[in-house]
């Protein structure tokens, strides 16, 4: 079995790329925001420039260009900080849909048991899904028609 690898010289660059775009969106969440909520925005940002993307893990979600309240630079915030951070996203949470989390979980399982095949993986890039385009359009597909 070959395993997926990860080329140590060029996913720093990956990540670094992907900190740029989230400390850029950030910054526009910053501009957009008052209060308490541009305060947030703005600790979030201040912590983001002092990440070095190569004292991290590959699979940081930050070298994904993902912001997750269970990892850095929230872990380090007050809990008053990251209270506000998810209020605006109570809008967007869905009740449980079955067909949502099959899907969701039939994406999954495919993208492990291509990992876990007999494949040679060593030309997948940094960031990219394993699935044809196709097959992520028709599942996604469903997850629409499912709201």
């Amino acid at each position: 079995m070959k395993a997926l690898v990860i080329d140590v010289e060029t996913w720093p660059d990956d990540a670094n790329a992907n900190l740029e775009l989230l400390i850029r969106d950030v910054d526009q969440l910053k501009s957009k925001s008052v209060g308490y909520e541009k305060t947030m925005w703005e600790r979030i940002g201040t912590e983001l420039e002092k990440v070095d993307v190569e004292s991290l893990e590959f699979d940081h979600p930050i070298c994904s260009g993902v912001l997750d309240i269970k990892s850095e630079p929230f872990t380090k915030m007050p809990g008053s900080f990251c209270d506000i951070f998810k209020e605006p996203f109570e809008k967007y949470k869905l009740d449980h849909n079955d067909m949502i989390m099959d899907t969701c979980r039939e994406i999954i399982h495919n993208e492990e048991s291509k990992i876990n095949l007999n494949e040679d993986l060593s030309n997948v890039e940094f960031g990219k899904w394993l699935d044809s385009s196709e097959r992520l359009q028709e599942m996604a597909r469903r997850i629409l028609e499912s709201l």
